[in-house]
């Protein structure tokens, strides 16, 4: 593939993905950074003591970097343990889980290939919360997570 190769007009332009950072009470909340036909990259912010409940992926692979925290991402056959920076393959067709048993936050990052049909998750960066944000006790994750991640 050369220079020209690629969409008419294409410019690359990075994105922070502290940006993406996200975190809900009742469950891990997901939040597409990219999407195309070929794949899609989501981040993942998990409270302690939340998972992603087995799923069978049929027709894509599946990738999962832990960015911050740490992940146990469990199949039929075994389980691994993920630090930051580690990344594990789910191939098409594996049952597997994701769960934090830690007592920090996890931040996943989960590329898809191709893409499918799982639940649609939140698209874009956080919105900045209001003054009065009533969900103080996951805004003040929230913050303490950006802050350790630098922003």
């Amino acid at each position: 593939m050369g220079p020209s190769d690629g969409p008419a007009g294409f410019e690359p332009a990075a994105v922070d993905l502290r940006d993406y950072v996200d975190f809900q009470e009742s469950g891990p909340l997901s939040r597409r950074v990219f999407a195309t036909d070929v794949v899609a990259v989501d981040l993942v912010g998990f409270e302690p003591q939340q998972v992603i409940a087995a799923q069978v992926l049929r027709t894509a692979d599946v990738i999962y970097t832990v960015v911050g925290g740490r992940a146990w991402v469990v199949t039929d056959d075994a389980e691994v343990t993920l630090e930051p920076l580690q990344s594990v393959l789910i191939p098409a067709g594996v049952a597997h889980g994701v769960r934090n048993d830690a007592p920090d936050p996890l931040i996943l990052q989960v590329v898809v290939s191709p893409p499918e049909d799982l639940p649609t998750p939140l698209t874009g960066p956080v919105e900045a919360p209001a003054a009065d944000a009533g969900d103080a006790p996951t805004r003040s994750l929230l913050h303490r997570v950006r802050r350790a991640l630098g922003g």
